[in-house]
């Protein structure tokens, strides 16, 4: 999640409850396997996430990706399934284990919202 995140930061979380659904740009906690992964939510229920010539499209639209200035890499084609979110690492291309290699993670997977960073001191922010 470079930039925004290195390793080693701490985050202060806002559990995920029935009721509130996360959002397109949402950075999320999940659970994969034996592990804690952070992203961030890029392809909502029932959408299409594409990369076409490296540009991030979804629904065949290209989106104004606010998180990653180049290129996206590789290019290719996921859906999203009702009840899943496709997530991207910020560092597209050293992103271990997000959607493109992955697959979409279910809500269940979700365990919470990063809403700020704590530690280091000198870092401390709010997130977007």
């Amino acid at each position: 999640m470079e930039p925004l995140l290195a390793p080693g930061d701490y985050l202060l979380t806002r559990l995920i409850r029935n009721g509130r659904a996360p959002r397109r740009g949402d950075v999320v906690v999940f659970r994969t396997g034996d592990r804690y992964l952070v992203k961030r939510v890029i392809g909502l229920p029932g959408e299409t996430v594409s990369v076409e010539a490296g540009v991030l499209m979804i629904d065949g639209i290209p989106f104004d990706d606010p998180w990653w200035s180049a290129a996206t890499r590789p290019d290719g084609h996921w859906p999203v399934p009702q009840g899943s979110f496709f997530v991207f690492g910020d560092n597209r291309p050293g992103s271990a284990h997000d959607s493109r290699s992955s697959g979409p993670i279910t809500r269940e997977q979700i365990h919470s919202v990063a809403v700020a960073r704590y530690w280091p001191l000198s870092g401390v922010r709010r997130l977007p």
